[in-house]
């Protein structure tokens, strides 16, 4: 199930991911819902919604993400591939938090493809800065 909803500010997607346990169990549908906001350009923010441990909120550049729905992105707690072309389902591989105690998910990369398309047409790669408030910046160099 997937859901899409925008404004003049801000592009959603809700859908689910697959979280898959390093035991081998059967993956654990994760409903997540992905937000971008034209006041904070450079990133992404993906709520995992969980009813036994309540909501986890990452933060990701969505420049990642859109790299990572092509080839390997990211480093660190946060990196993002898509599967092999031997691999026939279609999903982005999501890997958040340190190693050893990170969390595999997968996702649909046609509608992620197609989400974050839409977050272009908000706020075109390369004009991010154009849409960042630089106020507070401003303020404490003028106090300096």
């Amino acid at each position: 199930m997937q859901t899409t909803s925008s404004s003049d500010a801000a592009r959603r997607w809700c859908t689910v991911a697959r979280q898959y346990d390093p035991r081998g169990h059967r993956p654990t549908p994760v409903p997540v819902t992905f937000l971008y906001r034209r006041e904070d350009p450079l990133c992404v923010e993906a709520t995992f919604h969980s009813p036994t441990n309540g909501d986890v909120v990452w933060k990701l550049g969505r420049d990642v993400l859109i790299a990572g729905t092509r080839a390997p992105a990211g480093s660190g707690d946060v990196t993002v591939w898509p599967a092999s072309a031997a691999t026939p389902d279609g999903v982005v591989w999501l890997r958040l938090g340190p190693e050893g105690e990170d969390a595999l998910l997968s996702l649909d990369r046609m509608q992620m493809s197609a989400w974050l398309m839409t977050t272009c047409l908000l706020v075109p790669p390369g004009t991010e800065e154009d849409h960042l408030d630089w106020t507070l910046l401003d303020q404490l160099l003028a106090d300096r």
